[in-house]
């Protein structure tokens, strides 16, 4: 009996509750349960774990944005599956203006490995560019120093480094050219 006065207490408190504000209503309490909640919240998480994982597992090695589909003239191109092919400078010109070099820094086609190319003053070390890996049958054709030179020629090193195509953290042998750099 006593049950039954409070439910028309707590009635009556509604009633004049929404007696003030004109609005009438009722809400509902539902009891959860632990299980219910395990039942919606682990399918999310292990979703939102395999969209992350699957993101960070694919993203593939970090190639050169500006390198473009390039082949050596006469279609040369490495034939041999054990050996890496590595091509030879002697003078870059650079832009004086611009601070831009014209050369194709490439991995010529048939080589089974990444390159990366750094060019340094060969008189301080200073780095004047890096690209990203850049694949077989591919070249970055142009690029912007890192640092302002005046008008002159500079000798440089240019150091190509070859890595694994699976594994790019894996180094392969590479080589270091002595060029010289010219800035009209």
């Amino acid at each position: 009996m006593e049950d039954l006065c409070n439910q028309k207490e707590k009635h009556e408190e509604m009633k004049s509750f929404s007696s003030q504000d004109r609005k009438a209503g009722y809400v509902r309490i539902k009891k959860k349960t632990f299980r219910k909640v395990l039942i919606t919240v682990i399918p999310l998480l292990l979703l939102a774990a395999g969209v992350l994982i699957a993101l960070l597992y694919n993203r593939g090695p970090d190639l050169d944005k500006n390198a473009i589909a390039y082949q050596l003239p006469d279609g040369v191109k490495n034939t041999d599956p054990d050996s890496i092919l590595l091509p030879g400078f002697d003078v870059l010109e650079m832009n004086y203006a611009t601070q831009k070099v014209d050369a194709a820094f490439l991995n010529p086609e048939g080589n089974e490995c990444f390159f990366t190319y750094s060019v340094t003053l060969k008189s301080d070390g200073t780095r004047l560019y890096q690209t990203g890996l850049i694949k077989p049958g591919t070249a970055v054709t142009s690029f912007q120093a890192e640092k302002k030179l005046e008008k002159g020629e500079y000798p440089i090193i240019i150091l190509v480094e070859a890595s694994d195509m699976k594994e790019p953290e894996k180094k392969y042998n590479g080589g270091a050219v002595e060029a010289v750099l010219e800035v009209k």
